[in-house]
Formats: C-alpha cells, structure tokens, sequence
C-alpha cells in the first residue's frame, strides 16, 4: 500500500509539469506581444515559418501570414548577463502590397519599443525596387529647405539611412548605395549587427521553372 501511496502523487505530478512549463511558455509570448503594440500578430501556419540559425549564435525566426502580405522577423539571442536563456533582441514587421512588393517595414527592440520605420521606392518604368528609406520613429529629424515654387521655407524629414538600389545591363540587381546618418557612426552601431534588410526565406522556394526536369546551363 505504501509503494502504491507513493507512485501516485508522482505520476500526478509528473504529469503536471509539462502542463506548468507550457502555460509558462504562452504567458511569455503574451507578454512580448502586449508589448509591441503595432504588431501584427501573424497567425502562421507551420508551412509559413522559417528558423535560420546565425553565426553569432542567435537565431532569426520568419512568420508569414496565410495571405503573404506581412512578415515579422524576430531575433532571438542570450540574455545579457542571464543564465543563458533566450530573449528577443529585435522584430521587424513588414508590409507588401497586393502584388508581393515591400511598401513599408517598423523595426523595435526587444522590450517593444518602436525605433524605425522603413519606407520602400519603385521605379515607375519596369517596377524595380530602387530606394530604401529608413526614419527614426522615436525623433523626427527635419532640415530647413526652400519650395522652389513659392520660395519659403519648409521642415522636411530626412532619413537616418538610405539605400539605393543599380542594376546592371541584365537587370540584375547589384549592391545598393548605402548613406548612414548621422555621420561619424557605423551602420552595426545603430540598426545592429544583423541589419535591418528584407530578407525572405521563402523567396528561393517561390522561384520554379517552366520545366521541372531543365538543368542549370553550364
């Protein structure tokens, strides 16, 4: 009677502890939901997320949603001076229009702060992407200029870095020109080691020929 008293509180417990641990896993999600207040909240499905493993350790998780229009990238890593456990560094939401190009993108930390916005450029000729704006959202940062129709002046926004995109005769897209402001600090110091880019995992996989069975030419 005794071994029997004893084997069931145990397997009672034994029991319960996958249920604690997955409850705790949920509270943490909520909470770094709730305290990104623009978030999306993608709804994924498997099919729809990607986990990419970086050098340095951390890992880059993909969500897209069922109609593909959003993708929010988050940057896991180690806490700082933690016990080794997993934190969000960064997230990144972006936003496509009906026809699959990126129209705009927000970056926050990890404790949910919004620290920039992305704006996306297009040529209006053949639809290449040509510029990439980046504001800081926390200080809008304006310079005097003068409007050339009435001469006054007027507060215009500048952005804290651009891109601009060149492409060869082919139509590849070749290495953008990067600017970074303010001047005197590198681009890892401000956006982070991984950037703040549009990388998509799915792009490769979206890619097929006409014929399945062609071969690459040599």
């Amino acid at each position: 009677m005794n071994t029997i008293f004893k084997k069931g509180p145990m397997a009672a417990i034994n029991a319960t502890i996958p249920t604690i641990l997955l409850i705790a896993s949920l509270m943490l999600i909520n909470s770094l939901n709730g305290a990104i207040p623009d978030l999306a909240g993608v709804d994924a499905p498997k099919n729809n997320v990607r986990i990419m493993h970086n050098e340095d350790g951390t890992y880059t998780e993909f969500r897209r949603s069922p109609d593909e229009r959003i993708i929010e990238r988050r940057t896991y890593g180690d806490r700082p001076g933690g016990g080794g456990d997993r934190v969000l560094h960064m997230l990144i939401v972006y936003r496509k229009d009906a026809y699959g190009k990126l129209r705009s993108g927000i970056v926050y930390d990890g404790a949910g702060t919004k620290l920039y916005r992305i704006v996306y450029g297009y040529h209006k000729r053949d639809g290449n992407l040509v510029a990439e704006d980046m504001f800081d959202a926390r200080v809008k940062r304006t310079k005097t200029m003068t409007d050339p129709v009435t001469k006054k002046p007027f507060e215009q926004e500048y952005p804290v870095r651009y891109l601009r995109y060149r492409y060869d005769a082919q139509g590849r897209q070749m290495k953008p020109i990067v600017i970074c402001l303010p001047a005197g600090k590198r681009a890892e110091e401000l956006f982070g080691k991984e950037g703040s880019s549009h990388a998509d995992p799915w792009e490769k996989s979206n890619n097929s020929t006409i014929n399945p069975n062609a071969r690459p030419v040599r």
